[in-house]
């Protein structure tokens, strides 16, 4: 059986965007969904970054943590959000050069689009700890990958309303890897 772990974006105290159209801001909307998802399958690991001065100080103890268990994948679950409210679609963000993310976060990607009608930006590959993100992807051992499914300042973040539906996209998702 595969195992597999979730990073809540974000913090308490640091909560990432906002989305006016979800009321929620990216921790709590993430926060919520895991809540769920601990409701379906309470086999998936879940991970949040204990509020700290600096994001690197509140991602070391995480992914010492994740690098302790011989996970299969690790998700970091975020939302975008742009100053331009017509900004749209979904990305995966990855290590460079990495093909069983880049071939999983497709299959993401393709799956959010079928499931519910997203654009896809697509795979952002990063190679560097100190890229936005990129201290997750590069410092874990497990593949990793950072999703960005929707821009909670779009009105096409209403498609995610439903945190239980979310949740069981995500939990079917990684079961059917």
């Amino acid at each position: 059986m595969k195992k597999f772990a979730l990073v809540i974006g974000h913090n308490p105290r640091g909560k990432g965007a906002y989305s006016e159209n979800l009321k929620l801001s990216e921790y709590n909307y993430w926060k919520n969904v895991c809540d769920e998802i601990n409701e379906i399958d309470d086999s998936i690991d879940i991970y949040s970054r204990e509020a700290k001065k600096y994001y690197i100080e509140e991602m070391k103890p995480v992914v010492a943590e994740i690098n302790n268990h011989n996970y299969d994948l690790v998700l970091e679950l975020h939302f975008n959000s742009s100053d331009n409210n017509q900004a749209n679609g979904c990305e995966c963000l990855i290590h460079s050069g990495n093909k069983i993310t880049k071939e999983i976060s497709k299959d993401f990607l393709f799956a959010l689009n079928k499931e519910y009608n997203i654009r896809i930006r697509g795979v952002i590959e990063i190679s560097n700890s100190k890229v936005r993100g990129g201290y997750g992807i590069c410092n874990t051992k497990p593949d990793y990958i950072l999703i960005e499914p929707f821009f909670g300042t779009n009105e096409e973040s209403k498609k995610f309303e439903d945190v239980k539906k979310t949740a069981k996209f995500l939990v079917e998702f990684l079961k059917n890897i």
